[in-house]
């Protein structure tokens, strides 16, 4: 079960829950209202190495700064 940042759609309160991954999220424990799950997370980049460096690099090694 994943631990998931939930955010209320009718009081805006956030908290974490532990919830199945059916989508089917717990009621707010403040209000009682529907939540949704607030995605506050990953940024993936692609580092893969290139011939020349462009300069866009956040230094992932691509251009060997």
């Amino acid at each position: 079960m994943p631990l998931l940042e939930l955010k209320c759609s009718r009081c805006g309160f956030v908290n974490e829950e532990l919830v199945k991954a059916d989508g089917n999220y717990p009621p707010c424990p403040h209000c009682g209202g529907k939540t949704e799950q607030v995605y506050s997370g990953k940024l993936i980049v692609n580092c893969a190495k290139k011939e020349h460096c462009d300069g866009n690099c956040s230094h992932c090694g691509g251009c060997g700064k």
